[in-house]
């Protein structure tokens, strides 16, 4: 494993990451998010732990250096999932996956505010890049209107915030358990625990589960694919610096546009707007993160 390059794994991370949220907007044609999430996270369980507890070496692993990763699936991907995939039931993966990306400005942001980081020339400017291209998928003009309301961009908003504040302790977890199957199926296990509580409290209504013929086997796909790029991005952190791995992970909106240009034209139009807002987020995420 070690041969491969951390880059390999990072890009392999951002295309699987595309791809799943391909079969998720597919499956959530007939199902929600709250089911999406829960059915995916049960098969990264059984996935993550049957590869982890079969090639594992389980004899150099403490419960404290795993608790790191109990902590980071209270957030990720759990609750970042549910509100990704409520983006794009609600605005699609073209609009969902930039604003998704931006992860790096909010783990910035956080190393200035809690961390006395120095803001500089660069961060400035790509935070407006991030912020405009945000914008810009918000704007609405004519026929060019957002599924359902402009207030859903709060979703992928939440979730990147999140997913960056999860970045740095991801990276540091894996000095203490060098292990990505075994980390990502941990995260997943307390992830979905934490999930089942918030659905419980937040989504008490009959349409919490939605399971049918229709969408079990997008979920299927979705989840071994979401499986096989929380282990990647878990392997590139591990080879190679975050200030590499993060920018070549953000460029997963690149592959969903190509993504849902070839196979979601029924479904969503990849519009000019959306392809110069992308350009200028992912400008941006890979600016503040080379930069840092």
């Amino acid at each position: 494993m070690s041969s491969i390059p951390a880059e390999f794994y990072a890009l392999a991370n951002a295309f699987l990451f595309a791809v799943h949220n391909i079969f998720m907007k597919k499956a959530l044609r007939f199902s929600n998010p709250a089911t999406g999430v829960i059915s995916t996270l049960l098969i990264n369980i059984v996935f993550l732990w049957t590869v982890a507890l079969l090639f594992v070496p389980m004899a150099n692993v403490t419960l404290a250096s795993l608790l790191i990763f109990v902590g980071v699936g209270f957030f990720q991907p759990g609750l970042t999932r549910l509100l990704t995939y409520k983006g794009i039931d609600a605005l699609g993966v073209a609009i969902t996956d930039p604003i998704r990306a931006s992860a790096p400005l909010f783990s910035a942001a956080m190393a200035i505010v809690f961390l006395g980081e120095e803001i500089t020339l660069p961060i400035i400017v790509a935070t407006l890049m991030i912020i405009g291209g945000i914008t810009l998928l918000s704007w609405r003009h004519g026929a060019m209107k957002l599924a359902g309301s402009a207030v859903y961009l709060w979703f992928p908003i939440a979730a990147s915030v999140l997913a960056g504040a999860s970045q740095v302790v991801r990276k540091f977890g894996m000095a203490a358990v060098p292990h990505p199957f075994l980390a990502a199926a941990v995260t997943a296990t307390s992830s979905l625990i934490v999930s089942l509580l918030v659905m419980w409290y937040v989504e008490k209504t009959q349409e919490s589960w939605k399971m049918n013929r229709q969408c079990v086997w997008w979920f299927l796909v979705a989840g071994i694919t979401v499986s096989f790029a929380m282990t990647s991005i878990y392997h590139a952190l591990d080879l190679g610096k975050v200030s590499v791995v993060i920018p070549l992970s953000s460029t997963a909106p690149l592959f969903s546009l190509i993504l849902t240009a070839l196979f979601l034209r029924d479904v969503e139009r990849v519009t000019l707007r959306i392809v110069v807002s992308t350009l200028l987020i992912i400008s941006g995420v890979v600016l503040i993160s080379w930069w840092k």
